[in-house]
């Protein structure tokens, strides 16, 4: 469905408004906060025994590969995203490990990070949201961010809220 129709009439897909919320939450965190999904995440490595995921909250791991080897069991990993190889030495090159997992956290234990994005997904869904109205004098001014609509803006208070889970390292 086109942009201009949801745009247009936003009670059409819902759940597009909800996914774009999603995208704006893992987009400033750095990763998949919630709910719980399978991912393949194809990272550098850089040698040593440690490698750092862009994540904050694994619940499994079903594989570890280096050039197409499954190492799993080589490996300890730690539900904060670490992996660490019990012997040897990582690659120092770029998408040398590839990650099966499932990470992110389960809704009832972040339901702030859920409640932020039925707010996210309602206010995209609504804009040009109204803050003030006039009848006779025919004027109207619409919520901004900084003179941007908001949209799917994060607010101040909604990076604050997101501060913990957000990744603390590597590209931002």
């Amino acid at each position: 469905m086109p942009y201009e129709d949801m745009v247009a009439n936003p009670t059409i897909d819902a759940q597009w408004w909800k996914t774009a919320a999603q995208s704006v939450i893992r987009r400033y965190c750095g990763w998949h906060v919630c709910p719980p999904t399978d991912e393949l995440l194809t990272v550098d490595s850089y040698g040593g025994r440690t490698l750092t995921l862009p994540t904050k909250h694994i619940n499994s791991v079903d594989s570890i590969s280096v050039d197409g080897q499954d190492i799993l069991d080589q490996c300890d990993w730690s539900a904060a995203g670490v992996i660490r190889l019990r012997n040897g030495y990582w690659p120092d090159r770029p998408r040398a490990v590839a990650v099966q997992l499932n990470h992110g956290y389960p809704p009832e234990d972040v339901p702030e990070i859920l409640e932020l994005l039925r707010n996210l997904a309602k206010r995209a869904r609504t804009q040009p949201g109204v803050a003030s109205q006039s009848v006779n004098g025919a004027s109207v001014s619409y919520l901004t961010a900084g003179g941007a609509p908001l949209g799917l803006q994060l607010l101040s208070i909604e990076k604050d809220m997101l501060e913990p889970y957000r990744l603390n390292w590597g590209p931002q």
